[in-house]
């Protein structure tokens, strides 16, 4: 019981918190994209797959120009995934089917994506 509370009150407090970009710089490392994320007590690192990298935006592109310029779009998706718990040992991943998710549903946090491509 006392870990079903702590775990709840964890997320309540993540909530509350702004997940915001943090150092290292986003890299490529192998085929996915890797950028960190803090809360401001916590770091972690969020592996975007190149499959979620070309699935993004057309043309279908892995490159680290494409995640530099969408690091808040992924940002947002780990924030996400960060306050649903499906964070494992300090690294989020953010998927093609997390990026066409929320392609669909407009965008994470009222944002639409399209919007980003006129960026």
């Amino acid at each position: 019981m006392r870990r079903i509370f702590k775990r709840k009150r964890l997320a309540e407090t993540q909530e509350e918190t702004e997940i915001r970009l943090c150092e290292p710089a986003p890299f490529i490392y192998f085929e996915n994209g890797q950028i960190a994320v803090t809360d401001g007590s916590t770091v972690w690192l969020v592996i975007v797959t190149c499959e979620a990298m070309r699935a993004t935006a057309p043309p279908p592109e892995k490159s680290l120009r494409r995640l530099v310029r969408y690091a808040e779009f992924y940002r947002d998706l780990a924030a996400a995934a960060i306050r649903r718990g499906d964070d494992v040992d300090g690294k989020v991943w953010v998927r093609e089917s997390d990026v066409i998710a929320a392609r669909q549903s407009n965008g994470v946090r009222g944002q639409n994506i399209h919007t980003l491509d006129r960026v």
